[in-house]
């Protein structure tokens, strides 16, 4: 465990060192896997799949705002669309435009997440999205977590109308448009995981506002249980019961990187703790104090060895070997 925290206090040191290069390089890679994963999954124009392109936008994306690497992602998005069909690029540009707003007017600080929750679905951890805003923000964290799942489905669904959407006709387009709406209101699963992930989010913060020792641990725990027992429920009711295992180790998954994350930003002494009670004029307090760990770094100390004088030294010594 000292190893453990000694490794952690080294990161938190480089980190606020070094912050200023890091928080760029961070983001930069941030966007150079979410503009690739873009191009991946609609990379319909090949102009946008150059690499030159992606690392310019993502190098843009490096010194700007979260908001700004949303928008970004939604134009790359909208242009892929634009170039194999017209006709959904107004409703698609018109939906992400109501997205944004949405949450650079309510949860600015958390674009990240509209990003994060697409892209984790590839990899099957899109819950570790919930449990880690319960533990690090409030319940207002839902909105920009809707829009991230909404933004994963509307990307299933447009993928799978994009190749249809070849005719300029009016009754075309307005078949295509309908037939993609129909989609979205009948696509129980998007919205049974739009509830359950703001179920996460409201167990996580609840449980972890407690006045008990690993609240923080136990918040993870219990939402995780939730996560299992809300899908488990919606799988089996929508019979995709073969989704099961993958979103039981996901979210174990999850869970454990929730615990990491939670670990590098606070650890608690729970063996420490003091209960304290004061007063002043108008209350009389009673306070729980929970000190946080906080490892001193041992010093390396080095001695130097002058050769000259340790040569000098034996030179002068009176005491000679004597046969």
């Amino acid at each position: 465990m000292m190893a453990l925290l000694e490794f952690r206090e080294r990161l938190r040191a480089i980190y606020q060192k070094y912050q200023l290069f890091i928080d760029p390089a961070v983001k930069f890679i941030v966007a150079l896997f979410v503009f690739t994963m873009i191009n991946r999954a609609i990379g319909y124009d090949t102009r946008l799949t150059n690499i030159v392109v992606v690392l310019l936008l993502s190098a843009l994306s490096a010194f700007t705002p979260s908001a700004v690497v949303v928008l970004l992602a939604m134009a790359v998005s909208i242009v892929h669309i634009y170039s194999v069909t017209k006709i959904l690029t107004f409703l698609i540009a018109i939906v992400f435009l109501v997205l944004y707003c949405l949450f650079l007017h309510f949860t600015p600080k958390y674009g990240y997440v509209v990003l994060a929750i697409p892209i984790l679905y590839t990899l099957h951890i899109p819950y570790v999205v919930p449990l880690v805003l319960g533990l690090i923000a409030t319940p207002i964290t839902i909105l920009p977590t809707a829009c991230g799942v909404f933004v994963y489905y509307l990307f299933a669904i447009v993928k799978e109308e994009a190749v249809t959407g070849v005719s300029t006709s009016l009754d075309d387009t307005l078949l295509l448009y309908t037939r993609v709406i129909d989609k979205i209101m009948d696509n129980k699963q998007l919205f049974m995981s739009i509830i359950i992930f703001a179920l996460i989010i409201v167990v996580v913060y609840a449980v972890r506002k407690l006045k008990i020792e690993y609240a923080f641990e136990i918040a993870v725990g219990a939402g995780a249980v939730a996560c299992i027992l809300g899908f488990l429920i919606v799988d089996l009711r929508l019979d995709i019961s073969k989704q099961i295992g993958t979103m039981i180790l996901g979210t174990i998954g999850s869970a454990a990187i929730a615990i990491i994350i939670q670990f590098f930003r606070r650890a608690l002494d729970y063996t420490a703790v003091e209960n304290v009670q004061f007063e002043d004029d108008d209350y009389y307090y009673y306070v729980k104090a929970v000190p946080k760990i906080n490892v001193s770094m041992p010093q390396m100390r080095v001695k130097r060895i002058n050769a000259q004088k340790v040569s000098d030294t034996v030179k002068s010594d009176p005491i000679k070997d004597q046969d």
